[in-house]
């Protein structure tokens, strides 16, 4: 995984712990993908699959891991 990938990964991810929904996530990832942006798209997918049917709690967890 390339930086600008994990860090977009890492920020959908503090994101979705501080309460920012699939839904919101998925229109960021549309704007990137106009843009054209596929690193950054590719970060917040790979959150999004990660956390789809995760706890918020869980989420958090995989933060302070990470």
């Amino acid at each position: 995984m390339t930086d600008e990938i994990y860090k977009f990964y890492r920020i959908a991810l503090l994101d979705l712990a501080e309460g920012v929904s699939v839904d919101e996530l998925e229109i960021y990832l549309g704007m990137y993908e106009a843009e054209e942006n596929y690193e950054a798209c590719a970060g917040i997918l790979k959150a999004i699959n990660e956390t789809k049917y995760d706890t918020i709690t869980n989420i958090i967890k995989r933060n302070d891991t990470e």
